[in-house]
């Protein structure tokens, strides 16, 4: 994945559920995470991505600079095959733990919250991640934070993967 604006290049990396828990897993802290339990990129609905803000100590993550994003920055999701899908930004929020709306960031075509109902001709990409308050569960050292921040962008371009060429030579 790529986001330009923040200068965000990273590797994607399969992600679903906590094994036994009804909990989202994380990625590694240098990878952005993509729930594949939900949607891919190009097929008409929404994908869901998330990567850490931080990791103690001191390592910047994927998302650090989520909340910088702007409307009309993008996200260029990048397909083993080369395929691009280019999404720009429209929307920005934080939530508290308790109150991110995740039914209708997960399903935004059916989301009770009509600023996150998904017409049914775009598709979307949500990315979120940790953010605001941070709680230390031990001084200078880890803890965990009381916000989620999201972004969400709607596809405006899809690239095709490079052209294979010939051989130089190649006479078939």
């Amino acid at each position: 994945m790529r986001i330009p604006s923040l200068g965000v290049e990273a590797p994607i990396e399969p992600i679903g559920l906590v094994e036994g828990r009804n909990q989202l897993d994380v990625p590694e802290w240098y990878n952005i995470g993509w729930y594949h339990i939900y949607d891919k990129p190009g097929f008409g609905t929404s994908s869901l991505y998330s990567a850490h803000k931080d990791y103690w100590p001191n390592k910047k993550g994927p998302f650090y600079a989520l909340t910088e994003l702007q409307a009309g920055d993008q996200i260029v999701v990048v397909m083993d095959d080369g395929r691009e899908y280019v999404y720009e930004v429209f929307f920005q929020r934080r939530y508290t733990r308790e109150d991110i709306p995740m039914y209708d960031l997960i399903w935004p075509h059916k989301a009770r919250n009509p600023e996150l109902l998904r017409p049914e001709d775009e598709e979307w990409i949500t990315l979120y991640t940790c953010g605001g308050d941070f709680v230390e569960r031990t001084e200078g050292g880890a803890g965990y934070y009381l916000h989620r921040d999201v972004v969400i962008g709607r596809l405006v371009e899809t690239i095709p993967p490079p052209a294979v060429g010939t051989l130089e030579g190649d006479q078939r």
